[in-house]
């Protein structure tokens, strides 16, 4: 220190270090703020996923939109923020598609084209080879076909999200159409995926009933914890029909009056 103050002068070298101690404070600052955003960024998306479960579409929005505010170019952010039940959404998905990095974008044309199916649309072909098999199989879904297994490529699998979707989809028409196998199979896939959906226990209810190894006690004391209401009757109702063989254990839990005689699908 000394020769360099001796070569520049001492103001020089002071000069210097002031600067230098100021662009270290400045990096600092960006750092920390940076820092500082991500966190009340994510902080956001843990309320807006938290809300997600419970159903509370119009606080899943907002949170996610105070998300996206932190954290313009995260994806989980910016589509979290999105109304996919509105038809309009795709133009605010457009714009993420190109606001996001380059190798998160296929995140974001996944979405677009779950949006697209959602609204009774026909997405193109050229997403990623695990998130189009997801995206075909849907479409077959809702051309009617039955639930098949859904065959997934070893090397390049879908994103989470299509899969949760897929799920609970794949259970709906399984449930619709009646056959027990499929129900059975697809339950299984929703309560691996999804374990916090709001209606997993219902789900899981299911699955008891139609597992041959489940004994009666275990799949009645299960039923008793959901709750009372039209929603759990109708799961009764359709389970009577699925399970003869647990007939034993629904049928006191059934009330004698107040449903409908038909339409006891979910």
């Amino acid at each position: 220190m000394k020769a360099l103050i001796d070569q520049w002068g001492a103001r020089n070298v002071g000069i210097a270090m002031l600067v230098v101690a100021f662009l270290v404070l400045i990096a600092a600052g960006m750092i920390g703020w940076e820092a500082f955003q991500r966190g009340m960024g994510i902080l956001a998306l843990d309320r807006a996923q938290a809300a997600a479960l419970t159903d509370d579409r119009l606080a899943t929005v907002a949170h996610g939109r105070e998300a996206a505010g932190w954290l313009p170019a995260e994806p989980a952010a910016g589509i979290i923020a999105i109304d996919l039940s509105n038809p309009a959404a795709k133009e605010q998905l457009a714009r993420l598609e190109l606001r996001v990095p380059a190798k998160q974008r296929p995140i974001v044309a996944a979405i677009y084209a779950l949006h697209q199916i959602h609204h009774g649309g026909k997405p193109g072909s050229s997403l990623a080879g695990g998130d189009q098999a997801v995206i075909s199989h849907l479409l077959k879904l809702a051309q009617g076909a039955k639930p098949e297994a859904l065959t997934l490529p070893d090397s390049d699998p879908p994103q989470a999200t299509l899969l949760n979707y897929a799920a609970q989809v794949r259970f709906r028409a399984a449930w619709n159409v009646g056959e027990r196998e499929a129900i059975r199979a697809t339950a299984g896939e929703l309560r691996l995926l999804m374990p916090k959906h709001p209606d997993i226990k219902g789900v899981e209810a299911v699955l008891l009933a139609l597992t041959p190894s489940v004994a009666d006690a275990a799949f009645g004391s299960h039923i008793n914890v959901l709750p009372r209401g039209t929603r759990r009757d109708l799961v009764l109702l359709k389970l009577m029909t699925l399970a003869p063989e647990r007939s034993a254990v629904l049928k006191p839990l059934l009330p004698t009056t107040g449903l409908p005689t038909t339409g006891a699908g979910k």
